[in-house]
């Protein structure tokens, strides 16, 4: 019997090594968002936009990643971090 040794893709420790924005930026370009993105921006087509769609759900990914209890902790954390900005 032969035994195939497989590369191991992606492992939960070098996640956990990156810092925090390089754990963001990784989870941004991993996420098939795209489709997601352009159905928001064609529903609210001509209504309000003081948010983008892209940046609030950047925003709401950051929280996740970041582990943060709600979005005013976000909200104050995005206010005193220019760099996470």
């Amino acid at each position: 019997m032969a035994i195939i040794p497989n590369k191991r893709l992606f492992g939960y420790r070098e996640c956990e090594d990156l810092g925090d924005l390089a754990r963001l930026k990784l989870v941004m370009e991993i996420l098939p968002d795209e489709k997601l993105m352009r159905h928001l921006e064609r529903k609210r087509k001509h209504g309000r936009n003081d948010n983008p769609i892209r940046g609030m759900w950047n925003s709401i990914l950051a929280g996740i990643v970041f582990e943060h209890e709600s979005i005013e902790s976000l909200r104050r954390e995005l206010q005193r971090n220019g760099q996470l900005r």
